[in-house]
């Protein structure tokens, strides 16, 4: 019976050592350092912070902050292995939230609010307006071309209203005018003037002379040739006292030919044969070379018939013509 006893008290005393185990333990936690198993939860919290913001690259950012923390975590331990057991939980549950908040971020300013942007106007027209051609004659018409942008409407003055923002139209002004197109939109409104000048008719040419008298000399020519021959000296003779009645008056001579040869040719040849009449007179000292005109007019103007060879000799011939002054 007494050993019967002595075995319940042992496993009583069992029991409440397994039980002050037990309990001793909660609150601890499983973190071998120093041959030590279990630590309060608060230290290798503080370890874990402290390496958590090493991996963040604190100790790089704020090292003197991070190796104050680091300390402050190492300090907790050794007063915890010194028995001083609620100072190291102090410390080190101060090391994790220092840890934990190490390099804060400053604050930045707060950015002024936007200013509202107020919208850009709408853009005003352009207009262009061309005139071609921009001078004509009286009777003539003329193109006016315009192009506008950023518009909405346009009108062009003189009687044409109301047009395309682009376009062309045909104009007859009886005289010199200009047209002014005007472009409208929500930007405005512009124009552009054009004038188109009308030339006035030339004058008239002046009438010709009359002719007062006309004198025909029977002076012919070789055939291609402008030499005046011997023979011809008494008909010319007749040109000398012909030209002397008239000594204030403007002269005409006007030499032809035959239809033989081109009509280039024969031009040429009928103005040297006019002229070699004029050089005789002046020669002579009939009359100044500046009173005299002579012309040509090749076969335009036969007076025989040029089929036959008397005819042809009849148009190679010089004509002298007295003009009113």
């Amino acid at each position: 019976m007494q050993k019967s006893g002595t075995m319940k008290v042992l496993l009583l005393i069992s029991l409440f050592a397994f039980l002050g185990v037990l309990f001793g333990c909660a609150g601890m936690e499983y973190a071998p350092k120093r041959q030590i198993m279990y630590y309060h939860k608060e230290l290798p919290a503080a370890d874990r912070a402290v390496e958590a913001a090493r991996n963040a690259g604190k100790d790089k950012e704020c090292p003197a902050e991070f190796k104050a923390v680091e300390k402050m975590k190492n300090d907790a331990y050794e007063a915890y292995w010194a028995c001083r057991t609620l100072e190291g939980i102090a410390m080190a549950d101060k090391a994790a939230s220092r840890a934990n908040a190490l390099c804060p971020k400053k604050a930045e300013a707060p950015r002024p609010a936007p200013v509202p942007v107020a919208p850009a106007p709408p853009p005003a027209p352009t207009v262009f307006l061309s005139a071609s051609p921009a001078a004509i004659d009286q009777g003539q018409c003329a193109t006016l071309s315009w192009s506008a942008t950023n518009a909405s409407s346009a009108s062009i003055d003189q009687g044409i209203g109301n047009v395309d923002p682009s376009g062309s139209r045909q104009v007859c002004p009886g005289s010199t005018t200009p047209y002014t197109i005007t472009a409208a939109g929500a930007g405005g409104s512009r124009t552009a003037t054009k004038t188109v000048t009308v030339n006035p008719p030339p004058p008239p040419p002046p009438p010709p002379p009359k002719v007062v008298e006309r004198l025909s000399l029977h002076i012919n020519f070789d055939t291609a040739k402008a030499d005046i021959r011997k023979t011809d000296q008494t008909e010319l003779q007749k040109a000398i006292d012909f030209v002397k009645k008239y000594p204030n008056n403007k002269i005409s001579i006007e030499g032809h030919t035959d239809h033989i040869g081109g009509e280039k040719y024969n031009q040429g040849l009928s103005e040297r044969r006019a002229k070699a009449v004029k050089d005789y007179l002046v020669a002579h000292g009939v009359v100044s070379g500046e009173r005299i005109n002579t012309a040509g007019f090749g076969k335009s103007k036969p007076v025989a018939d040029n089929s036959t060879q008397k005819g042809r000799f009849e148009n190679r011939r010089v004509e002298i013509l007295i003009l009113s002054e």
